[in-house]
């Protein structure tokens, strides 16, 4: 009996260790194996977080290189520090001029610090170090930093809405665009007709005679311009205005030959 309960408490012994040993080899495996992994702290000095967290993942150029230890108010300004452990094995790889921002992955909206590279040539990071902070490139970013201002974003697509809105009402889009249509046609068919048109002139020979035509009322325009014959001299030839004006004289008199002008063109009308 009592060999039988010997055998018992050495039984439960050994599944306690072998639980102890199961558990302590998931532990050591797991947390980014903790226990044999080094890391540097480096800092962060953001005006907001956006949603970042405790755990956050830390990536350069897309790897994973470490997670956000603690987020704390700095209080001698209004930030915050955001202190970073980075994987020993990629320190080299960030470099003094390195920037940090916070994007945004996932469906989920999760919050992630992103290392931008500096310059390759540059000393590698140290403890402590303080990395400069990014303007924002994500659109969720970018829009949290503008904070009021992109209200505007939302009142443009608003007016935007009214406007379509209104063009769509009974059918004035459909309307529009018909008219468009109708309007298309109609310059398309006077495109035609005019070609046709020109077409049939030059057949005739009208092409050479309406050429002709431009030619001579260009010339003449060309001869009045400067100044030559009569009516020529009459437009350009300012003391032939001031003659004329003189000649018509006041109010009274120029309405008399007014009147004798009106009179005479009547009669030759008739006539």
């Amino acid at each position: 009996m009592e060999s039988h309960f010997g055998t018992q408490i050495k039984v439960g012994i050994f599944l306690t260790i072998g639980i102890f040993l199961i558990l302590a080899t998931i532990f050591m495996l797991g947390a980014d194996k903790a226990l044999f992994t080094s890391y540097v702290r480096v800092h962060a000095h953001f005006d907001q977080v956006q949603g970042l967290a405790v755990g956050s993942v830390v990536s350069l150029s897309g790897v994973t290189v470490g997670n956000v230890e603690t987020i704390t108010f700095l209080p001698e300004k209004n930030s915050l520090d955001v202190k970073m452990k980075i994987n020993e094995d990629y320190i080299d790889r960030i470099r003094q001029g390195s920037q940090v921002e916070i994007r945004t992955q996932g469906a989920l909206g999760d919050k992630f610090v992103f290392i931008i590279p500096g310059d390759p040539r540059a000393e590698s990071l140290k403890e402590g170090d303080i990395l400069e902070v990014a303007k924002p490139t994500d659109f969720l970013g970018i829009v949290s930093e503008r904070g009021n201002e992109t209200n505007r974003i939302f009142d443009i697509i608003n007016e935007l809405y009214k406007i379509t809105h209104a063009m769509n009402a009974e059918n004035r889009m459909g309307k529009i665009m018909a008219n468009l249509e109708t309007a298309s046609t109609n310059f398309s068919q006077t495109s035609k007709d005019s070609q046709k048109f020109v077409a049939q002139m030059n057949a005739h020979g009208g092409g050479e005679k309406l050429g002709k035509s431009i030619e001579k009322l260009d010339s003449i325009l060309s001869k009045i311009d400067r100044g030559e014959g009569s009516l020529g001299a009459l437009i350009n030839d300012p003391s032939i205005h001031n003659r004329l004006k003189n000649m018509l004289g006041g109010s009274n008199r120029k309405n008399h030959v007014e009147s004798l002008l009106r009179t005479s063109i009547e009669k030759e009308t008739k006539d």
